[in-house]
């Protein structure tokens, strides 16, 4: 993924330029994750019209906004499964050619 030099210098925290925000900011705004980076993504499953695909991000899931646009470019159904064992949350959202159409959440 795309990053900024000026936002990689200034570090994760910010603080070293004056002006310029610190990745950790600038990264939840342009991708919405704290780092931009899947771990380990591995398609586990895939059929003429399925594809099961599986990643760790760290400490969150992508933000709806990033999903949604998935489902939308592709004009398709998909489905998003979560769990964050550390901090007691996992959830499921359906979406429909762009449309969050259905969530379920709550503790591990």
């Amino acid at each position: 993924m795309p990053s900024r030099l000026d936002v990689e210098v200034n570090g994760f925290n910010g603080g070293v330029l004056n002006g310029v925000p610190s990745a950790y900011h600038w990264y939840t705004e342009q991708y919405g994750v704290k780092w931009p980076v899947g771990y380990e993504v591995n398609i586990s499953s895939q059929r003429d019209n399925f594809i099961q695909v599986d990643f760790d991000t760290p400490w969150c899931q992508p933000e709806s906004d990033v999903i949604a646009e998935l489902s939308r470019r592709f004009s398709c159904t998909l489905e998003h499964w979560y769990a964050e064992q550390g901090c007691d949350f996992c959830g499921w959202q359906l979406y429909e050619r762009g449309e969050l159409v259905d969530v379920l959440w709550g503790g591990t």
